[in-house]
C-alpha cells in the first residue's frame, strides 16, 4: 500500500479522522465522540475517542497504523504546553511522524493551502488560530474573554431576556421567542431550566437557540441586532490579535482569513456580516475566504503539507471530490 496521511479534527461534539493518499484521495473516514481532554469525562476517554475515529478510518481504508507516513492532530483542548505533552505521551509509539496543535489550526488550509493565515471558527463555541509567514503560531485558547459562537449568542440572549423580565433591560422579541423555541411558557421557566441544580440544560441545548437570535436580528429586533454585532466585533478583534502575534500584518500584504463553523457559514449569517464589517479595522489587508472544506480535511491537508506533498489544485480537487457525505462530518 502507498503511504497514507492522517488528519484528525477533535472537538467536544465529535471527532473526525480522514485518511488519504499522496494524491489527496480519501481512502477512509472515521467518526467518534468528544476528543477534548477538557470536555470529555476524563482525558483517557478523550484519547479513546480519538483512537476510535482513527481506527475506523484505517479500517475503511484497509490500512494499518504502519501505513501512515504523516499525521496531523488538531485537537480541542491543546491550549497549554502540558496539554500537548499529554497528547505526545498518549500517542507515543503509534504515529512517529505527527504534529499536534489546537483544533483552531485545522481550518487554515481549508481556505489557504499555504497554511499561512488566520482561521476564525464559530460553531458551538469559537476558535481562532493563525500561522505567520515565518511559521509563528498563535491560538486564542483560554485568552478569549468573551463567550462566542452559538453558545455566546445564547448566553447574551438569555441575559437580555432576564434583564427585560426584571425591568432592567430593553424589551425584546427574544422574550417570547426563546421560551417558545424550547416549548416553555415563560422566561421564568427558561431561567429555571438553564440554571437548576438537576436536569439543567446542557451547553449544546443552550446553543440550540442561536438561530432564534440571528433570526430576530434579521427581523430588526434592536436587542438581537446588538448581540449579533457584538459577536462579530469580538471575532474580528481576536482575529486582529492573531494577526499581530504571528507577524501577518507587519509585511503589509494580503492576509487570508478563513471563516468556518455553523454560525459563520449559515446562509446570510448576520454574525459573518458583522464580523466582515469590523475585520478591516483589525486585520489590514484581510482577504476573507468561506471554507468549502470541513476542518478534518484541513487537518489532512496539514498532514500532506507537513509531509512534503505539494498541495496543488489537483490534490485539493481530489480531496474535495472524495470527502464522505456532508452529514458524516457535521456536528
Amino acid at each position: 500500500m502507498s503511504a497514507l496521511y492522517l488528519g484528525v479534527d477533535a472537538g467536544n461534539s465529535k471527532t473526525a479522522a480522514l485518511v488519504c493518499d499522496v494524491t489527496g484521495t480519501i481512502a477512509g473516514a472515521g467518526r467518534s465522540g468528544c476528543g477534548d481532554i477538557y470536555g470529555a469525562a476524563s482525558p483517557e476517554a478523550a484519547v479513546a475517542e480519538v483512537l476510535a475515529a482513527i481506527d475506523a478510518a484505517l479500517a475503511q481504508a484497509g490500512a494499518n497504523r504502519s501505513d501512515v507516513a504523516g499525521a496531523a492532530f488538531r485537537l480541542a483542548g491543546v491550549d497549554w504546553p502540558e496539554d500537548r505533552t499529554y497528547w505526545e505521551n498518549a500517542l507515543a509509539g503509534r504515529y512517529p511522524s505527527r504534529s499536534i496543535l489546537n483544533d483552531g489550526y485545522a481550518a487554515i488550509r481549508c481556505g489557504e493551502p499555504s497554511g499561512v493565515g488566520i482561521a476564525v471558527a464559530a460553531g458551538t463555541a469559537a476558535a481562532i488560530a493563525a500561522r505567520g509567514p515565518d511559521g509563528a503560531l498563535w491560538d486564542m485558547g483560554w485568552w478569549g474573554q468573551h463567550a462566542m459562537g452559538a453558545l455566546g449568542l445564547a448566553i447574551e440572549a438569555f441575559r437580555a431576556v432576564n434583564l427585560a423580565e426584571l425591568g432592567l433591560g430593553r424589551e425584546t422579541a427574544l422574550t417570547a421567542a426563546l421560551p417558545a423555541h424550547y416549548d416553555l411558557s415563560s422566561v421564568a421557566e427558561l431561567n429555571h431550566w438553564f440554571t437548576r441544580r438537576e436536569g439543567a440544560a446542557t451547553h449544546p441545548q443552550k446553543a440550540g437557540c442561536a438561530r432564534v437570535v440571528t433570526a430576530a436580528a434579521a427581523a430588526g429586533d434592536p436587542v438581537a441586532v446588538e448581540i449579533v454585532r457584538a459577536q462579530g466585533r469580538h471575532l474580528a478583534t481576536y482575529a486582529g490579535v492573531a494577526a499581530r502575534r504571528t507577524g501577518l500584518t507587519s509585511a503589509g500584504g494580503a492576509v487570508g482569513v478563513v471563516l468556518t463553523g455553523s454560525v459563520l457559514m449559515a446562509d446570510a449569517s448576520p454574525v459573518a456580516e458583522a464580523m466582515l464589517a469590523e475585520l478591516p479595522a483589525h486585520v489590514p489587508g484581510a482577504v476573507p475566504h468561506r471554507s468549502e472544506l470541513p476542518p478534518a480535511a484541513g487537518a489532512a491537508l496539514d498532514a500532506l503539507g507537513e509531509g512534503g506533498v505539494p498541495l496543488t489544485g489537483a490534490v485539493l480537487d481530489r480531496l474535495m471530490g472524495t470527502l464522505p457525505p456532508k452529514a458524516f462530518l457535521e456536528t
